[in-house]
Protein backbone atom coordinates (compact mmCIF):
# COMPACT_ATOMS: atom_id res chain seq x y z
CA UNK A 1 0.00 0.00 0.00
CA UNK A 2 2.70 2.09 0.48
CA UNK A 3 4.21 1.39 -2.55
CA UNK A 4 0.58 2.56 -4.33
CA UNK A 5 0.44 6.00 -1.97
CA UNK A 6 3.90 7.09 -3.08
CA UNK A 7 2.54 6.56 -7.23
CA UNK A 8 -0.52 8.20 -6.58
CA UNK A 9 1.39 10.83 -4.75
CA UNK A 10 3.64 10.63 -8.19
CA UNK A 11 0.59 11.17 -10.31
CA UNK A 12 -1.22 13.61 -8.28
CA UNK A 13 1.82 16.23 -8.06
CA UNK A 14 2.86 15.63 -12.14
CA UNK A 15 1.69 18.84 -13.81
CA UNK A 16 0.70 17.00 -16.93
CA UNK A 17 -2.33 17.91 -19.46
CA UNK A 18 -2.50 14.26 -21.35
CA UNK A 19 -1.51 10.71 -20.38
CA UNK A 20 1.26 11.63 -22.54
CA UNK A 21 2.79 14.31 -20.43
CA UNK A 22 2.92 12.15 -17.26
CA UNK A 23 6.04 10.46 -15.88
CA UNK A 24 6.77 6.69 -17.28
CA UNK A 25 7.10 4.83 -14.21
CA UNK A 26 8.54 1.68 -13.77
CA UNK A 27 7.92 -0.05 -10.12
CA UNK A 28 9.20 -3.42 -8.39
CA UNK A 29 7.07 -4.75 -5.68
CA UNK A 30 9.60 -7.08 -4.70
CA UNK A 31 8.20 -8.75 -1.53
CA UNK A 32 11.09 -10.73 -1.44
CA UNK A 33 12.92 -8.11 0.63
CA UNK A 34 13.23 -9.36 4.05
CA UNK A 35 11.90 -6.61 6.71
CA UNK A 36 14.44 -3.90 7.22
CA UNK A 37 13.54 -3.83 11.35
CA UNK A 38 13.78 -7.50 12.07
CA UNK A 39 17.74 -6.95 10.65
CA UNK A 40 18.36 -3.90 12.59
CA UNK A 41 16.88 -4.91 15.73
CA UNK A 42 17.98 -8.36 15.97
CA UNK A 43 20.42 -9.53 12.77
CA UNK A 44 19.30 -12.32 10.64
CA UNK A 45 18.90 -11.63 6.48
CA UNK A 46 20.35 -8.25 4.99
CA UNK A 47 18.14 -7.28 2.92
CA UNK A 48 20.47 -4.81 0.97
CA UNK A 49 21.17 -8.17 -1.65
CA UNK A 50 17.02 -7.66 -2.62
CA UNK A 51 17.26 -4.15 -2.68
CA UNK A 52 20.19 -3.82 -5.03
CA UNK A 53 18.37 -6.97 -7.31
CA UNK A 54 15.19 -4.92 -7.75
CA UNK A 55 17.56 -1.80 -8.55
CA UNK A 56 19.06 -3.80 -11.55
CA UNK A 57 15.92 -5.05 -12.35
CA UNK A 58 14.56 -1.60 -12.86
CA UNK A 59 17.90 0.01 -14.61
CA UNK A 60 17.91 -3.17 -16.80
CA UNK A 61 14.44 -2.25 -17.83
CA UNK A 62 15.26 1.63 -18.69
CA UNK A 63 15.18 3.40 -15.18
CA UNK A 64 17.30 6.08 -14.79
CA UNK A 65 16.31 7.75 -11.43
CA UNK A 66 15.78 5.20 -8.46
CA UNK A 67 13.79 5.55 -5.48
CA UNK A 68 12.95 3.73 -2.55
CA UNK A 69 9.53 3.94 -0.62
CA UNK A 70 10.76 3.11 2.92
CA UNK A 71 11.90 5.21 5.27
CA UNK A 72 13.49 2.00 7.19
CA UNK A 73 15.59 0.95 4.14
CA UNK A 74 17.50 3.93 3.75
CA UNK A 75 19.40 2.55 6.64
CA UNK A 76 21.06 0.35 3.66
CA UNK A 77 21.27 3.33 1.09
CA UNK A 78 25.04 3.53 1.06
CA UNK A 79 25.54 -0.08 1.09
CA UNK A 80 22.93 -0.45 -2.27
CA UNK A 81 24.78 2.40 -3.88
CA UNK A 82 27.80 0.11 -3.40
CA UNK A 83 26.58 -2.87 -5.05
CA UNK A 84 25.37 -0.57 -7.70
CA UNK A 85 28.19 1.85 -8.29
CA UNK A 86 29.00 -0.03 -11.80
CA UNK A 87 25.59 1.04 -12.68
CA UNK A 88 25.29 4.90 -11.01
CA UNK A 89 28.87 5.72 -12.68
CA UNK A 90 28.29 4.08 -16.49
CA UNK A 91 24.57 4.66 -16.74
CA UNK A 92 24.56 8.12 -14.81
CA UNK A 93 21.61 6.79 -12.33
CA UNK A 94 20.13 9.22 -9.62
CA UNK A 95 19.45 7.57 -6.46
CA UNK A 96 17.32 10.08 -4.15
CA UNK A 97 17.95 9.78 -1.33
CA UNK A 98 14.67 10.42 0.83
CA UNK A 99 16.12 11.13 4.30
CA UNK A 100 18.11 13.57 2.66
CA UNK A 101 15.02 14.98 0.99
CA UNK A 102 12.83 14.98 3.85
CA UNK A 103 15.90 16.72 5.83
CA UNK A 104 16.45 19.83 3.22
CA UNK A 105 12.73 20.00 3.24
CA UNK A 106 11.96 20.84 6.91
CA UNK A 107 14.91 23.17 6.84
CA UNK A 108 13.69 25.36 4.03
CA UNK A 109 9.94 25.08 5.44
CA UNK A 110 10.61 25.65 9.64
CA UNK A 111 12.40 28.21 11.62
CA UNK A 112 15.56 26.75 12.42
CA UNK A 113 14.60 26.91 16.44
CA UNK A 114 11.98 24.79 15.80
CA UNK A 115 11.39 20.96 17.20
CA UNK A 116 10.09 18.27 15.33
CA UNK A 117 8.77 15.04 16.88
CA UNK A 118 9.61 11.78 14.84
CA UNK A 119 7.13 8.58 14.36
CA UNK A 120 8.84 5.85 12.90
CA UNK A 121 9.94 1.85 13.07
CA UNK A 122 12.20 0.74 16.26
CA UNK A 123 14.75 0.14 13.08
CA UNK A 124 14.53 3.72 11.99
CA UNK A 125 14.96 4.72 15.76
CA UNK A 126 18.12 2.47 16.35
CA UNK A 127 19.62 3.43 13.10
CA UNK A 128 19.55 6.80 13.42
CA UNK A 129 19.28 8.03 10.03
CA UNK A 130 16.94 10.49 10.34
CA UNK A 131 19.59 11.97 12.85
CA UNK A 132 22.23 11.56 10.57
CA UNK A 133 20.43 13.70 8.08
CA UNK A 134 19.92 16.32 10.46
CA UNK A 135 23.49 16.74 11.79
CA UNK A 136 24.36 19.33 8.89
CA UNK A 137 20.44 21.54 10.27
CA UNK A 138 20.16 23.69 13.48
CA UNK A 139 17.34 21.42 13.90
CA UNK A 140 16.46 19.66 17.03
CA UNK A 141 14.42 16.01 16.58
CA UNK A 142 12.48 14.32 19.47
CA UNK A 143 11.56 10.63 19.52
CA UNK A 144 8.41 9.43 21.23
CA UNK A 145 8.59 7.44 24.73
CA UNK A 146 9.47 4.08 24.47
CA UNK A 147 5.82 3.09 25.42
CA UNK A 148 5.03 5.05 22.60
CA UNK A 149 7.97 4.04 20.20
CA UNK A 150 6.05 0.47 20.69
CA UNK A 151 2.67 1.71 19.83
CA UNK A 152 3.61 3.13 16.80
CA UNK A 153 5.64 -0.03 16.13
CA UNK A 154 2.53 -1.95 16.64
CA UNK A 155 0.17 -0.15 14.58
CA UNK A 156 2.16 -0.03 11.92
CA UNK A 157 2.95 -3.79 11.85
CA UNK A 158 -1.45 -4.47 11.86
CA UNK A 159 -1.92 -1.92 9.51
CA UNK A 160 0.67 -3.99 7.26
CA UNK A 161 -1.20 -7.33 8.35
CA UNK A 162 -4.58 -6.12 7.68
CA UNK A 163 -5.39 -6.00 11.21
CA UNK A 164 -6.22 -2.55 12.20
CA UNK A 165 -8.08 -1.25 15.01
CA UNK A 166 -7.05 2.02 16.14
CA UNK A 167 -8.98 4.90 17.25
CA UNK A 168 -8.46 8.46 16.47
CA UNK A 169 -7.84 9.33 20.28
CA UNK A 170 -5.06 6.50 20.00
CA UNK A 171 -3.16 8.44 17.09
CA UNK A 172 -3.61 11.81 18.84
CA UNK A 173 -1.79 10.55 21.61
CA UNK A 174 1.21 11.43 18.92
CA UNK A 175 -0.16 14.60 18.76
CA UNK A 176 -0.25 15.65 22.52
CA UNK A 177 3.60 13.78 23.24
CA UNK A 178 4.70 16.18 20.74
CA UNK A 179 2.95 19.24 21.58
CA UNK A 180 3.69 18.38 25.10
CA UNK A 181 7.50 18.82 24.08
CA UNK A 182 7.71 21.37 22.10
CA UNK A 183 7.03 19.69 18.69
CA UNK A 184 4.83 21.40 16.42
CA UNK A 185 5.15 19.42 13.66
CA UNK A 186 5.43 15.34 13.28
CA UNK A 187 7.48 13.44 10.80
CA UNK A 188 5.47 10.62 9.48
CA UNK A 189 8.70 8.41 8.99
CA UNK A 190 7.24 5.22 8.15
CA UNK A 191 5.25 5.19 4.85
CA UNK A 192 2.35 3.24 6.17
CA UNK A 193 2.30 6.36 8.57
CA UNK A 194 0.87 8.88 6.15
CA UNK A 195 -1.80 6.21 5.09
CA UNK A 196 -2.98 5.32 8.72
CA UNK A 197 -3.24 9.36 9.44
CA UNK A 198 -5.03 9.62 6.34
CA UNK A 199 -7.55 7.58 7.72
CA UNK A 200 -8.64 9.77 10.48
CA UNK A 201 -7.71 13.09 8.75
CA UNK A 202 -5.20 13.44 11.24
CA UNK A 203 -2.44 15.04 8.51
CA UNK A 204 -2.55 18.87 9.33
CA UNK A 205 1.09 19.72 11.06
CA UNK A 206 2.69 16.37 9.95
CA UNK A 207 5.69 16.09 7.56
CA UNK A 208 4.93 13.66 5.04
CA UNK A 209 8.02 11.88 3.27
CA UNK A 210 6.32 9.87 0.44
CA UNK A 211 4.99 13.19 -0.54
CA UNK A 212 8.61 14.79 -0.48
CA UNK A 213 10.08 11.86 -2.18
CA UNK A 214 7.22 11.95 -4.72
CA UNK A 215 7.62 15.68 -5.48
CA UNK A 216 11.43 15.54 -5.50
CA UNK A 217 11.51 12.48 -8.25
CA UNK A 218 9.53 14.76 -10.51
CA UNK A 219 11.82 17.34 -10.17
CA UNK A 220 14.11 15.63 -10.98
CA UNK A 221 12.36 13.70 -13.63
CA UNK A 222 11.46 17.19 -15.77
CA UNK A 223 14.99 18.39 -15.42
CA UNK A 224 16.14 15.44 -16.86
CA UNK A 225 14.02 15.61 -19.81
CA UNK A 226 14.52 19.06 -20.11
CA UNK A 227 18.10 18.50 -19.94
CA UNK A 228 17.88 15.91 -22.50
CA UNK A 229 16.57 18.39 -25.09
Amino acid sequence: MATIDLFKKIVNNTPAHSDQSHLHIVIDNNTSIPDRSTYILEGGENPTGEISSSARNLISIGANILIMPCNTAHYFYNDVCKTIEDLITHKNIIFINMIEETAKYISNNIQGSEKVYLLGTKGTYKSMIYEKAFESYNMELIEPSKELKQKVMDMIYDYKNGKFNYTHDDLYDFKKDALSRGAKKIILGCTELPLIFQIFDLVDDTIDPTEILAKAAIEKATSEVLGAK
